[in-house]
């Protein structure tokens, strides 16, 4: 016999809680690769900035924080040699931050790592419920970036 669902109500907490496990899960092996100062933050200011770069205040923006904090995160990054920062090609005053060899290279093991978490719930649950998962998903959070739980 199966254990009965949770209220509706509950829904905000298990998306929490279902994403604090799998960022969890990537953060371990993104730690145990030799990354353990790597938070979730990072992974979606990475995520940001993988393609063609962004500035500080890009990234505050994405993110929902101040440009001030945005600053002091990508200070961090730098001096530990996951970004680097050069004068922005179309803002003579903004420098635009973009990812290095090390930050390419936990972004590549972020994204390994999560296709491996996403291919265990996928067993677990059935190919028809996590179709039906990605979709409502999907639908709930269009038009919204992701942003870390703090």
């Amino acid at each position: 016999m199966s254990s009965p669902l949770p209220p509706i109500a509950d829904l905000p907490f298990l998306l929490m809680r279902a994403q604090a496990a799998v960022a969890e899960r990537i953060n371990d092996q993104i730690a145990a690769h030799g990354h353990p100062g790597l938070r979730p933050v990072h992974g979606v200011i990475f995520a940001r900035i993988a393609a063609a770069g962004a500035s500080v205040n890009e990234i505050a923006a994405h993110l929902g924080i101040t440009k001030q904090s945005a600053a002091t995160i990508i200070e961090a990054l730098e001096a530990d040699g996951y970004v680097s920062r050069r004068p922005h090609p179309t803002d003579r005053r903004a420098r635009l931050v973009e990812l290095t060899d090390r930050g390419r290279g936990v972004t590549e093991l972020a994204a390994r790592t999560a296709a491996a978490v996403a291919g265990e719930i996928e067993r677990q649950i059935g190919r028809g419920a996590m179709a039906t998962a990605l979709d409502a998903l999907h639908r709930m959070g269009e038009g919204t970036p992701p942003r870390p739980a703090w």
